[in-house]
């Protein structure tokens, strides 16, 4: 028993060597999945019910997947820049499905001459009703 004893305080040790090497592992896995999450889009949802909420969302996809726009585009409504914060994954749009028009996208290139903004991935142009009050 008292054999028995010994040998579990013995398999309870961890060389520091062993030690060194999980945190590189974990090190590793952790850079690889911040590095493999950041080249994701946004996620554009309209301030709708639920059916209609993505209904941008695919159209959005599709471009980006083309490379027509990169990660944050810039978002113009009517004519005006829809600020919001590229560090959020998930983006609310003040729209509803039945107040867009048409759903249009610039290149980098093309929104940096229009809009005048050094920093953007392109542009995301939605023309929408203009409600009445």
């Amino acid at each position: 028993m008292e054999n028995m004893v010994n040998n579990t305080s013995a398999s309870n040790n961890i060389s520091p060597l062993h030690l060194s090497g999980m945190k590189r592992i974990l090190l590793f896995l952790s850079c690889t999945i911040t590095i493999g999450c950041s080249n994701n889009p946004h996620t554009f949802i309209l301030n709708d019910k639920k059916e209609n909420k993505y209904f941008i969302a695919e159209s959005i996809n599709r471009a980006f997947e083309e490379d027509l726009i990169e990660k944050s585009p810039l978002i113009v409504i009517n004519g005006i820049p829809f600020k919001y914060n590229k560090k959020q994954d998930t983006i609310l749009i003040p729209l509803q499905k039945s107040d867009i028009i048409s759903l249009d996208f610039l290149n980098k290139n093309s929104s940096r001459i229009i809009y005048n903004e050094k920093e953007n991935d392109g542009a995301i142009i939605i023309s929408a009703r203009i409600k009445t009050k």
